[in-house]
């Protein structure tokens, strides 16, 4: 049975070409214009995904996840955004979502991200080994490394950081690339979610 993508976005163009990209990689889709639509249409459908555009209408991605979170057995969320979105990504991804995109979004990135958020949905039970693994490779971050980490998590930018903490951004951008090899991510979404799992006593701004 193939799996059912939901693709919320309230462009009309942006919704056709998702739901093009997705049936070459072998899914099933159900766009709808508004997360009033998707509200209401979600129980029935039952989408294993769903791909959501942060700025829509009325109701925008973010409350659209908190909604979700409300829900049991919610299926996990891709959110896409431009770029000038990305701080409102980074706080999608605080709130639940399995990772963000920006647009124009790359096609073979698409599909592995909605195969990773399946895959991780479905390994729920492992978490804890998760979270684990994530704390022992965050407890090997330097001071400084660590409030680098915690402000990344905050969605600060490479030129934020140095402005805050009085070092210049060539010393953040060092930092991250270090963060980066010791939380063994690949992406910046990847590291956000690694990041989330370290409990409190981890990145003390979460």
């Amino acid at each position: 049975m193939k799996r059912l993508i939901m693709i919320i976005d309230d462009d009309a163009a942006v919704r056709d070409s998702l739901s093009s990209v997705l049936s070459t990689y072998g899914y099933e889709s159900a766009a709808c214009s508004s997360a009033r639509q998707a509200l209401r249409e979600i129980e029935s459908a039952r989408p294993d995904c769903i791909v959501l555009d942060v700025r829509m209408p009325e109701i925008d991605g973010l409350q659209m996840l908190e909604m979700l979170k409300r829900m049991e057995g919610a299926p996990p969320v891709v959110i896409i955004t431009g770029h000038a979105d990305v701080p409102m990504a980074v706080q999608a991804m605080k709130s639940g979502a399995a990772d963000f995109l920006e647009k124009p979004v790359v096609d073979e990135d698409l599909a592995a991200s909605i195969g990773a958020a399946i895959s991780e949905n479905e390994q729920t039970a492992e978490e804890p080994a998760l979270i684990r693994t994530m704390s022992e490779r965050f407890s090997a971050l330097t001071p400084r490394e660590r409030d680098v980490a915690a402000m990344v998590v905050q969605g600060y930018s490479s030129a934020s950081i140095a402005a805050e903490l009085s070092i210049s951004v060539r010393t953040v951008d060092h930092h991250r690339a270090a963060i980066l090899s010791k939380m063994q991510a690949t992406s910046l979404p990847q590291l956000l979610r690694f990041l989330l799992l370290v409990p409190r006593r981890g990145p003390p701004a979460v």
